[in-house]
């Protein structure tokens, strides 16, 4: 139980970290008078965890048992964290800097029991980011087509994920252009099919963006769209600057050290003081 508890620690003092860096940066802007800072509250923030699986086997970086899930969760509420849903986050329905959206990647099968056994308890309702021919082909490791839909009517956020989980990378689209326009268009349909509602978010798949994607998903009715990679980035919709077509998402890897998240945690700052220099 100790490694589940630094595990959730180490999470939790990340983020507060990060959060803080941002709080910090905007009140150094307000005393410093920046045009930008604006004078009444400042904008609500929130940060977006992406999971995967939940086989507890060692076996993938991207992999937690049930347990160490549980622990991040406990752990960030313990340190003042709100779990809200992304669609309340992206409507802007919440407040102050401390809230964090849960999604999962994929459609594996053991996020039935992540959900019921560890979210669902804790009030979390997360967003599945789905690539539905799993589903749809009953894969063995896949949630069942059933259960994917027990799932939204649940209450969980049902998003594409591409279709095949393919790339849709600048160069996919030159090796296979049939297979990437696939990937955009097919995932909407499969999960009408599949659950009753038309996703309007997209992640893309392998968290990775290319402008051609990112073109044609307004097109197909996706309204926002994410990236993904190792790195905590609060997102501000009051934002001037962010690109609704590549919206932030942490991966959660087993590796990820409070050092690293730290190191991460200092550019975000520099950032957030729009070209201030880098505080010592």
């Amino acid at each position: 139980m100790k490694r589940l508890s630094v595990l959730g620690l180490t999470l939790a003092l990340a983020l507060t970290l990060v959060l803080a860096a941002a709080a910090a940066a905007q009140a150094q802007a307000r005393a410093d008078g920046r045009s930008d800072a604006g004078s009444g509250p400042a904008a609500p923030e929130f940060v977006i965890l992406d999971y995967h699986t939940f086989l507890g086997n060692g076996a993938s970086n991207i992999d937690f048992s049930l347990e160490e899930l549980a622990s991040h969760m406990d752990a960030l509420a313990r340190a003042g964290f709100r779990f809200v849903r992304l669609e309340d986050a992206l409507a802007g329905r919440i407040e102050g800097a401390n809230n964090v959206v849960v999604t999962i990647d994929d459609g594996h099968q053991t996020v039935y029991r992540a959900f019921r056994e560890v979210l669902e308890p804790r009030g979390i309702m997360p967003f599945l980011f789905i690539y539905p021919a799993i589903v749809e082909n009953r894969v063995r490791y896949a949630l069942t087509p059933e259960r994917l839909a027990e799932l939204a009517a649940a209450g969980c956020g049902i998003g594409a994920h591409g279709y095949n989980h393919s790339s849709l990378s600048e160069q996919a689209w030159k090796k296979d252009y049939v297979q990437f326009n696939r990937e955009l268009k097919l995932p909407g349909p499969a999960l009408e099919r599949l659950t009753g509602l038309r996703p309007a978010l997209y992640a893309y798949p392998f968290g990775v963006k290319s402008e051609r994607a990112a073109a044609e998903l307004p097109e197909l009715g996706y309204a926002r769209a994410f990236v993904a990679d190792d790195r905590v980035r609060p997102i501000a919709l009051g934002d001037p600057d962010l690109d609704p077509l590549a919206l932030p998402r942490t991966i959660m890897y087993r590796g990820l050290s409070a050092a690293a998240l730290g190191s991460m945690t200092k550019r975000l700052a520099a950032a957030e003081e729009s070209g201030r220099p880098e505080r010592p």
